[in-house]
């Protein structure tokens, strides 16, 4: 007997395990608006001013995308929190709702939308949310690639050679195995953030990248093969 798989629920598991909180730092950034001369605490406030015009400010680079949110920097956050503060930040600053503002008001609002954009697309994907957590650490694959195990790089280039091949049955055990092997990396990578190992971290996020690459392919099969 078949098993049906949603390949978009494999996908999901990036974003349902449940992983320790990171530090915070909570320190207040004190500063005037720039129109009403009003003090304003930049962590409560990050992209406009809380009078009642709702003055745009400018973009603060030493604020990170977790405070944008209101979100402690943790690897599990709630999404749907995120969402609801993305949509909230964002009536205020449409560049289309400063089309009759001053110039610099228009640049403002260029900058926070474009901020405010980049941080939800960020925080919303577990990937791209795990290198942000690194990156905040000063840790990045690019400027310092991992070097994995020549077992396991072939086993990912014969994987990948496997699902190029024509007229072939869709790979159900390589789909489970991929739900599996995504799982438990997640669950590792739990670990590791809360033991603050951020090299083995950045380890399995390495890792992570290849089976959410195969995953990706996998979906793609599934259309294919219109599986339901």
């Amino acid at each position: 007997m078949l098993l049906n798989i949603d390949f978009f629920l494999i996908k999901s598991l990036l974003s349902s395990v449940v992983i320790p909180r990171l530090s915070i730092n909570t320190t207040p950034l004190i500063e005037q608006c720039w129109q009403c001369q009003r003090k304003i605490d930049r962590i409560e406030s990050p992209a406009y001013c809380p009078c009642e015009k709702h003055v745009v400010l400018p973009v603060r680079t030493d604020i990170d995308y977790f405070r944008l949110f209101d979100l402690a920097r943790s690897f599990e956050i709630d999404t749907k929190q995120l969402t609801r503060t993305f949509r909230n930040r964002m009536k205020f600053l449409h560049p289309d709702l400063f089309s009759n503002k001053s110039d610099i008001e228009k640049i403002y609002s260029q900058d926070q939308s474009s901020l405010f954009n980049n941080a939800y697309k960020t925080l919303l994907s577990p990937l791209a949310r795990a290198h942000y957590l690194l990156k905040l650490e000063n840790i990045t694959l690019e400027d310092s690639p991992i070097q994995l195990e020549p077992d396991f790089l072939m086993r990912i280039m014969e994987i990948n050679e496997e699902l190029i091949e024509e007229n072939k049955p869709f790979p159900l055990e390589l789909a489970i195995e991929m739900r599996q092997e995504i799982d438990n990396h997640m669950k590792q990578l739990s670990i590791a953030l809360n033991k603050m190992d951020l090299s083995k971290a950045k380890e399995i996020l390495a890792r992570l990248q290849y089976f959410n690459n195969i995953n990706d392919k996998l979906i793609e099969l599934e259309t294919q093969h219109d599986i339901i």
